[in-house]
C-alpha cells in the first residue's frame, strides 16, 4: 500500500468532522471519495497533504508517517494534488504557470526556476512540454491562463499537479463545472496516469465521470469511510441511501 490513512479525526469546534476515517491507495488504482456537502472530504485531502494536522491518527507514505511534515516534505516524497479553487496566476501563461509549479510541487526557491541553468531550462522546457501535450493544451500554451476557456483552467489546473510526476495524485472535483467535452478529456487523461501506475485520490460527483474511471468508491459519512468495490455496490448500498433522505 503506497498510501494508508490510519484512524483519523478531526473536529473545528464542536463539528466532529472526521471521526477515525481510514483508507489505503495502491499503485495503479483510482479510488474515488463521495460525501454529502460538509462531510470533510476536503479535510481529510488537507490532512493527507500536509495542510491541516489531526487530532488523532497517522499518514503513512510509503509506509513512512508524514505527521510532522510540512506540504513541501510531503510533495517531495512523491505526493501532489489540485485544489477546488484553481490556483492558477492568470497574467502568467499556460506554459509559465506549468514552469512556476516545479518550484510549487518541489518546495524549491521561485528563481531556481525562472532563472535556471542551461540544463535545468532545457530539462525544465522538455519537461513542460510534455505536460501541454498529455493534457491536450499545447495549442494554447502561449495565452494567459486567465484567458483560456473554463474547461482549459482545469485541464491546467491538472497539468501542474502533474509538473512533479509525484506517484500519489489527489485531485479536488477536477471535472466539476466543465461540459461533457472536457470532461471526456480529463477522463482520458486520468485513465493514462492509472495505467502508468500512478495511485488517484479523486473528490468527484459527476455520476458519468464516476462509472467511467473508479475502480473504487469511498464514502465519507459520519466521519468515517465505507469501501464499494463499484459505483452500482455504492448506489444500492442501505447506509448511502440513508445519508442522502
Amino acid at each position: 500500500m503506497i498510501l494508508q490513512v490510519k484512524h483519523i479525526s478531526k473536529a473545528f469546534g464542536d463539528n466532529h468532522v472526521l471521526d477515525g476515517a481510514s483508507l489505503s491507495l495502491e499503485f495503479g488504482q483510482i479510488s474515488v471519495l463521495m460525501g454529502a456537502n460538509g462531510s470533510g472530504k476536503t479535510t481529510l485531502f488537507n490532512i493527507i497533504s500536509g495542510f491541516l494536522k489531526p487530532e488523532a491518527g497517522v499518514v503513512y507514505l510509503d509506509g513512512k508517517s508524514v505527521k510532522s511534515l510540512s506540504p513541501h516534505k510531503i510533495a517531495r516524497m512523491g505526493l501532489s494534488r489540485t485544489f477546488q479553487d484553481m490556483r492558477l496566476i492568470s497574467n502568467l501563461t499556460v506554459r509559465e504557470n506549468i514552469l512556476l509549479a516545479f518550484s510549487q510541487q518541489r518546495g524549491e526557491v521561485w528563481w531556481r526556476v525562472c532563472c535556471p541553468n542551461r540544463d535545468e531550462e532545457q530539462y525544465l522546457g522538455s519537461r513542460a512540454d510534455e505536460i501541454l501535450q498529455t493534457c491536450f493544451i499545447e495549442d494554447v500554451a502561449g495565452s494567459l491562463a486567465g484567458q483560456i476557456s473554463y474547461g482549459q483552467q482545469k485541464l491546467l489546473n491538472l497539468a501542474c499537479c502533474l509538473a512533479n510526476d509525484a506517484p500519489i495524485l489527489l485531485l479536488d472535483e477536477p471535472v466539476a463545472g466543465v461540459n461533457p467535452k472536457y470532461r471526456d478529456l480529463l477522463a482520458q487523461i486520468i485513465l493514462a496516469l492509472r495505467a502508468s501506475g500512478k495511485a488517484l485520490l479523486i473528490i468527484e460527483h459527476n455520476r458519468d465521470f464516476i462509472e467511467l474511471v473508479a475502480d473504487k468508491i469511498l464514502f465519507l459519512n459520519g466521519g468515517r469511510i465505507s469501501e464499494y468495490a463499484s459505483y452500482k455496490a455504492f448506489r444500492e448500498s442501505e447506509i448511502v441511501q440513508n445519508a442522502y433522505v
